[in-house]
């Protein structure tokens, strides 16, 4: 009788050890899925930007889920799953140009939807404006 009631408590603790298991697992995934999604968008919408080729990106509503927005490329999906809140998609604004006063410079914010909401946000210069900060244009 001893014997299986500690039977019994090794087995609900062993039980119990792989619930948290795959409880912690589901979360490091869908943190790791988040964390590359903002990667890939980061990378792609820096190197346009550079490029003075922000104006082919516009956020609209997801293909996924009716809570979400999508940023897309050209009409082309590009990440799924960002934070819409009460606002319609189409009222996000990617980038703030100029920022800060400075022509040029883009503050980009991404802001993902889920249990936190985590806004992403990053300053990128574009290119062209560099040079032409650097080296204006006196008819020389």
């Amino acid at each position: 009788m001893v014997a299986m009631a500690i039977g019994t408590i090794i087995i609900l603790g062993a039980g119990q050890l792989l619930l948290t298991t795959f409880t912690t697992f589901e979360r490091v995934d869908t943190l790791s899925r988040q964390q590359e999604a903002l990667i890939f968008a980061a990378q792609t919408l820096t190197r346009d930007i550079r490029r003075g080729q922000g104006h082919l990106y516009e956020i609209n509503d997801s293909l996924v889920d009716d809570a979400t927005c999508a940023l897309r490329r050209d009409s082309q999906p590009l990440i799924e799953g960002l934070y819409k809140g009460s606002n319609k998609c189409s009222a996000i604004t990617l980038f703030d140009k100029d920022a800060q006063g400075i022509a040029g410079l883009h503050h980009v914010t991404l802001t993902f939807a889920g249990d936190s909401q985590r806004s992403f946000s990053w300053h990128v210069m574009q290119r062209d404006q560099i040079t032409n900060l650097a080296l204006p244009d006196d008819g020389l």
